[in-house]
């Protein structure tokens, strides 16, 4: 039988066709279990298999259910003619059926396959579980609590002491982080959250169930849609650390500053982040990528990339969270860039354990930036402006609209990167000029919808 890799996700398409065109290369054969396919993904293969004179993959199997059984059935039938050699994820994000990646990694570990862990990616996707996991290993982490009504909210915020986080329990794009300083306040938002998550972008994420145990082995059931993370807050520099794994050696690779985050009433926006690092000393990076060493080296995850956020505050480096893949917005393009690492053909290696590294490659210190620019409304993206100047400003290398016109986006609860940018400059003091110049040359227009601002 034919060698195969078996890609199954719900998301990342794009990336996920970039690691297959890779596995082509490699020899391989390529599977996919996916969600129903949009009509722009369907352009892709098609764009491909024209390019190309062949299919990118040898099977595709669209599906809106993702339970361990279904998935398992599909596995099956594809190994009557098949010789798996991994199973491969991008996003692997929760839905309605589980954790996708977690589901994933199960299979893979009943194959004797290379494996995310299974354990792993429960304690990084769920965030009540990556702070237990921390205290668990001894790893420096703020105190925190679930809060599943109005009383375990007060009891938990009184214990840790204003102010402090609310946050959805596996949310993203830094959806309803809210911060509180009083008791009144607390409520007040739990209430507006717990009224918004059902009409979110994210909000199949959001409605899982699941039940799963902490580190001292007692079960706890966890319903995002009901229920809110209380946590201390931080303060402190910001920044991410990208990560790899693999056979439980982990080794940080790249350090980005976020040099300019801003906290709004609903969303905490990352607007501008360079690299090398400016606000950092030599023993202030080094003290970040060790911490978030230990970070991924507490939850278990493994064969994976990782992207861990924190805060550098008097005590040090401490985690606001990590995610079991690659960073957004132009990290890829930065591990490139910066130390010559090639993610996406990280991810095949990973999935297929055959990932080698001792130590991550030396970093170039021409300074270089990434930004996003936010829209902060929710509604149609009626009109974006200015595109054509963006890219002609000094330094762009690339600029994305992510969204199309006519796209409804919800500006005013979540991270919508509109646009991203990556940038090159003779100092931090030009970086700034750039994004200051992007920002005036670019205008966009968000028109109402029935959709936007539900349950404010």
């Amino acid at each position: 039988m034919k060698e195969a890799v078996l890609f199954m996700d719900s998301g990342a398409f794009r990336t996920l066709t970039k690691v297959a065109e890779q596995a082509i290369d490699r020899g391989y054969r390529n599977l996919l279990i996916f969600r129903p396919l949009q009509d722009k993904e369907k352009k892709i293969l098609a764009d491909y298999r024209e390019e190309h004179g062949r299919e990118l993959f040898d099977r595709v199997v669209e599906t809106d259910r993702w339970d361990l059984e279904t998935l398992r059935v599909h596995v099956e039938s594809f190994e009557t003619s098949w010789n798996i050699k991994g199973f491969a994820t991008v996003a692997g994000l929760f839905n309605r059926d589980g954790i996708l990646g977690a589901q994933v990694a199960r299979l893979a570990e009943e194959r004797g396959l290379a494996s995310q862990s299974e354990e792993g990616l429960f304690r990084t996707n769920n965030k009540y579980l990556t702070r237990d996991a921390l205290v668990h290993a001894g790893v420096p982490t703020v105190d925190f609590g679930l809060a599943v009504d109005e009383e375990s909210l007060l009891a938990h915020a009184h214990r840790i002491g204003y102010p402090v986080i609310l946050k959805p329990l596996n949310g993203a794009a830094s959806q309803l982080v809210l911060k509180c300083q009083n008791d009144r306040e607390l409520v007040e938002k739990f209430r507006m959250a717990l009224r918004k998550l059902p009409h979110t972008t994210y909000q199949d994420m959001y409605a899982c169930e699941h039940t799963y145990p902490d580190k001292k082995g007692k079960q706890i059931h966890f319903s995002p849609m009901n229920s809110m993370l209380v946590e201390g807050y931080i303060d402190g520099r910001e920044a991410s650390v990208e990560v790899v794994v693999a056979d439980g050696k982990a080794i940080p690779l790249l350090v980005h500053d976020k040099v300019l985050v801003t906290e709004q009433e609903r969303v905490v926006y990352e607007h501008l982040l360079m690299v090398p690092p400016v606000r950092f000393t030599e023993r202030e990076i080094q003290a970040m990528k060790d911490y978030a060493v230990s970070v991924v080296q507490a939850t278990g995850v493994d064969y994976s990339l990782c992207h861990v956020e924190l805060r550098y505050g008097k005590n040090g480096p401490q985690l606001l969270e990590i995610n079991p893949r690659v960073g957004g917005m132009m990290v890829t393009q930065s591990l490139k860039t910066m130390i010559n690492f090639d993610p996406v053909k990280a991810m095949l290696d990973l999935s297929l354990g055959t990932f080698r590294l001792e130590e991550a490659p030396p970093s170039i210190s021409e300074p270089h930036a990434m930004f996003t620019l936010y829209p902060y409304d929710s509604g149609r993206l009626e009109k974006v402006e200015g595109l054509e100047e963006l890219e002609r400003l000094p330094g762009m290398i690339s600029s994305t609209l992510l969204f199309p016109e006519g796209s409804i986006i919800q500006g005013e609860d979540e991270e919508v990167f509109l646009i991203m940018c990556w940038v090159r400059g003779s100092s931090q003091e030009e970086l700034w000029e750039i994004y200051e110049q992007a920002k005036a040359t670019v205008r966009f227009q968000i028109g109402e919808t029935e959709e936007a601002g539900v349950n404010n």
